[in-house]
């Protein structure tokens, strides 16, 4: 199978369009390619200074759960460079597209020397956070995806982000750091601010945390200063910017903690639904309009949810990966 076809059938694999016959063929190829098989391998021993540590923990059980399911001469062990050799053997060898699918992809992008954009896509219930090309950091929250071409810091420094994240820029004046969505587009010299962009979010918002940024919406351009937030509500095409007292709290998610400001509880349910890896129902379309003010630790889904009824008049009702929201009688 040549390269082209590889990644082909990667794009399709990272957005969930490749069936199994693909993916069969393309673990297999893999498999019996060394050269990538041993770059992969280094990238996972060496990811603790790169990857959240939640993600590496879920990615161990995973590999070792699938070891064990694939593997009958699985034996347990303490030799962990031994449990990725085995990994690397196994044809369902793709648990955690982050470093599977979007680690080989990069590596493919880099040799064929195309105009291919490098893409770090993150699952649901995962996070993780990458260096760019210039410096700059970048922490990419649960279901989220961002890309730029591979000529990154060459003549320009522009990213797409579809999800959350949150940027610490390296300071060029020379080239502008843009972080493009389909509603909004963020410009910076040398600052940290965050960008909210999910399709199923009625409302795009970006919060500085440092220095100045240029936003532009579909009805104009704002400057943001710190510790002010722009809002474009889709629906209306409407923006609203106001002041908030501490901007680093709508981080609060790479540290475990959700911040919400006045929001409803539709767009609360899909943070939820994104960070857990959980399916929520409305059992009536009037509890979506509720709206949410605070900072909850995200200690675990049952403590969040409890934290949410204490000042909404709404109930929670869990059955495994499903929850039901219930108005209070």
């Amino acid at each position: 199978m040549k390269k082209e076809e590889c990644i082909e059938i990667f794009e399709r694999y990272i957005q969930h369009r490749a069936n199994d016959e693909e993916v069969r063929r393309l673990s297999n190829w893999i498999k019996n390619n060394r050269e990538i098989s041993l770059w992969l391998e280094q990238q996972i021993m060496s990811s603790s200074s790169t990857i959240d540590s939640d993600v590496q923990m879920r990615m161990l059980m995973n590999i070792t759960d699938e070891i064990k399911s694939t593997d009958r001469s699985y034996t347990t062990g303490k030799n962990i460079r031994g449990l990725f050799n085995k990994w690397m053997r196994v044809a369902a060898m793709f648990l955690l597209p982050l470093l599977a699918a979007g680690g080989v992809y990069f590596y493919m992008s880099k040799n064929e020397a195309s105009t291919s954009p490098l893409i770090v896509s993150v699952e649901r219930g995962q996070k993780a956070n990458i260096s760019l090309p210039d410096g700059s950091k970048v922490w990419l929250n649960s279901q989220s995806k961002l890309s730029y071409s591979a000529d990154f810091n060459v003549s320009q420094r522009e990213l797409l982000l579809e999800g959350e994240a949150y940027f610490d820029v390296a300071h060029n004046p020379a080239k502008p750091f843009i972080v493009k969505t389909k509603d909004m587009s963020v410009e910076a010299l040398g600052t940290a601010f965050s960008v909210k962009a999910y399709a199923e979010d009625n409302n795009v918002t970006s919060i500085l945390m440092q220095g100045k940024v240029r936003v532009t919406t579909p009805v104009g351009e704002n400057i943001l200063l710190p510790n002010e937030r722009i809002q474009y509500d889709k629906l209306k095409q409407k923006v609203i910017k106001t002041k908030v007292v501490n901007a680093t709290n709508f981080a609060g998610w790479m540290n475990d903690e959700l911040r919400f400001e006045d929001e409803s509880l539709l767009e609360i349910a899909n943070s939820i639904q994104r960070m857990y890896n959980v399916n929520i129902v409305f059992a009536n379309e009037k509890s979506k309009s509720y709206h949410f003010t605070g900072t909850v630790p995200n200690d675990n889904l049952e403590s969040v949810l409890k934290m949410i009824t204490i000042t909404t008049p709404v109930l929670f009702q869990m059955n495994k990966k499903q929850i039901t929201i219930l108005e209070k009688e």
